[in-house]
């Protein structure tokens, strides 16, 4: 059963919002460009991201230590009333316009934020998590949390809604009312936040949720790390003898974002692999991928990048349609793109290895993964979890321009389905890590959740000192 609550999260004051609006929010740190972080930086001081990723700066002992500066950041935006709670606890809805970087079609996708329980994973759990985990990442943002005792950005989930029910209650929702929150971020996309602080609005939400089982779409690092925290907590207090914690603890929570998956606004983006380093020159690289694929070049010599680049990517598209497995191939210093046709006997062998498998090891990123990389490219696992050999991009434009930057190859992969997300988590297999890119991202800085572990979800919160109110 998915337990989801309300909570008195904080948000930008609206004197903020009115006069900043556009510079406060930020994406989440792992899918910044080092020039997207300068643009977040700059634009103001108080822009979120100067909390969720600050800079690494001359004399610093090491790369985390930025996390002291941003817990006294962050305390003193609380304290100054950058920041301030909502009076009394609430569920956020929140409606993102957007433009489909692929398609160009307007969408907006409806989704709301509270506080969801922290289960185990599992196959029997009733939050399913689909994607495997980056150990750096873990202990990195466990850290971060340690110092701002915060969820800074919430987990993204979908979960399945019959007859469209919830979806429908949102729309509505939305209808009634002028947004309490409305802004437009840097990338130009519309944000449009309503405090849902009625049991009769968010009940319905919260009902269908206890009978439903959520799938984590974004956030699995942030899952485990609020995991990791609540028993890294847990322990200091038992050492210290402290008393015991009330409940409904929102120890036991993780802020979390929920959208129903009919949205037409849940989208999916592939995610592209970027090698950056291999000891192998591109014809060494080449002839160890036709031991398991068939290979085909694009030469943009003549022609130009950007008719063969169209190319490739029709041929991608419907060679996957016919249920082909596919990528192309970005190599450093070629004058060609490469279509990668893995050989069907590959596929089998691979389905032989883990016939129990079928539903994960058939994806292809799974593929990809097991079969290209390992295989043929010789990783090991310990270099597909080191962020200095494989990095990933949901652009081709960018997966590109990175290779032609330096990076030594790019993978380029068609989208994960939503379908295919749903077989491997109901059959209780994870996928590689950074399986999908669910798009737009849910912005930072709409709404945070600080932890103070003796609070209770089940009764009023104390006003605290220095808190504003919204």
């Amino acid at each position: 059963m998915v337990s989801f609550q309300p909570f008195r999260g904080f948000v930008y004051h609206p004197d903020e919002i009115k006069r900043h609006g556009t510079l406060l929010t930020s994406p989440p740190y792992d899918v910044l460009t080092d020039g997207q972080r300068e643009f977040y930086y700059s634009s103001h001081e108080h822009n979120f991201l100067h909390v969720d990723l600050g800079r690494v700066l001359d004399g610093d002992v090491d790369g985390m230590a930025w996390h002291e500066r941003s817990g006294r950041l962050l305390k003193e935006w609380l304290e100054g009333g950058v920041l301030v709670r909502t009076d009394i606890p609430a569920v956020f809805l929140v409606e993102t316009s957007w433009i489909h970087p692929l398609t160009g079609e307007p969408l907006t996708r409806h989704g709301f934020i509270g506080l969801m329980r922290l289960e185990e994973p599992g196959p029997d759990a009733a939050v399913r998590l689909h994607e495997q985990t980056f150990s750096f990442h873990k202990m990195e943002r466990l850290d971060l949390m340690l110092k701002t005792q915060a969820q800074l950005s919430p987990i993204f989930g979908f979960f399945p809604d019959p007859g469209n029910a919830s979806l429908n209650l949102l729309y509505s929702l939305a209808a009634d009312r002028l947004p309490d929150i409305a802004l437009k971020d840097g990338a130009g996309e519309e944000h449009r936040v309503y405090f849902l602080t009625r049991p009769e609005e968010y009940g319905p939400l919260t009902l269908a949720l206890s009978r439903s089982t959520v799938y984590i779409a974004d956030g699995h690092h942030r899952y485990m790390t609020t995991l990791n925290y609540r028993r890294e907590l847990s322990l200091k207090l038992a050492r210290e003898k402290a008393p015991p914690l009330p409940p409904e603890s929102p120890l036991d929570y993780v802020m979390t974002y929920l959208s129903p998956m009919g949205d037409p606004g849940l989208c999916v983006l592939p995610t592209h692999r970027i090698l950056k380093t291999s000891p192998y020159g591109n014809d060494e690289l080449l002839r160890r991928l036709g031991e398991f694929a068939d290979v085909r070049l694009f030469s943009h010599s003549d022609g130009g990048k950007g008719a063969a680049l169209e190319t490739l990517k029709e041929k991608l598209q419907e060679d996957s349609k016919k249920g082909l497995t596919v990528f192309g191939l970005f190599l450093n210093g070629a004058d060609y793109f490469v279509f990668v046709k893995v050989k069907e006997k590959a596929k089998e062998a691979l389905s032989l290895e883990r016939p129990e498998e079928s539903s994960l090891s058939l994806l292809d990123v799974s593929i990809l993964t097991n079969v290209i990389l390992k295989k043929g490219l010789s990783l090991t696992e310990d270099r597909l979890d080191d962020p200095d050999c494989i990095s990933y991009v949901s652009e081709t434009a960018e997966a590109l321009e990175l290779v032609e930057q330096g990076a030594r190859a790019a993978f380029i992969l068609n989208p994960t389905s939503l379908s295919d997300i749903l077989k491997v988590t109901e059959a209780g297999f994870v996928m590689p890590r950074k399986a999908t890119y669910f798009y737009p991202k849910v912005r930072n800085g709409l709404v945070i959740n600080v932890v103070d572990p003796y609070e209770s979800l089940s009764a009023p919160a104390a006003r605290r000192a220095g808190e504003g109110a919204c």
